[in-house]
């Protein structure tokens, strides 16, 4: 674990967050890694998710995006399987 009132500075407490939120490990799994204490790591986390443009916020816009996407295919979908219901629908002469 590190050393009592050790300061670390802003590049490796970000890039310890993104490691525990990319990574699929557990905080304390991430913490050994980096021989930090869970309850930094925790710190930080609430931290930097909180602020404008952290990467919560580039997490959610992806998934936005994403999903978005997915919306506008199903719209096209939906459309395409309109039309061609009325088609099969109208009457033969």
């Amino acid at each position: 674990m590190g050393k009592r009132g050790q300061h670390y500075d802003d590049s490796f407490r970000r890039m310890a967050v993104d490691r525990w939120i990319r990574g699929g490990k557990t905080s304390k799994e991430v913490a050994d890694d980096l021989g930090i204490s869970v309850n930094s790591l925790r710190a930080w986390k609430a931290l930097y998710l909180s602020e404008p443009g952290g990467p919560q916020q580039q997490n959610l816009q992806e998934e936005v995006n994403r999903l978005k996407k997915e919306v506008m295919e199903l719209q096209e979908e939906r459309d395409i399987l309109k039309k061609s219901v009325a088609i099969f629908l109208k009457p033969r002469k």
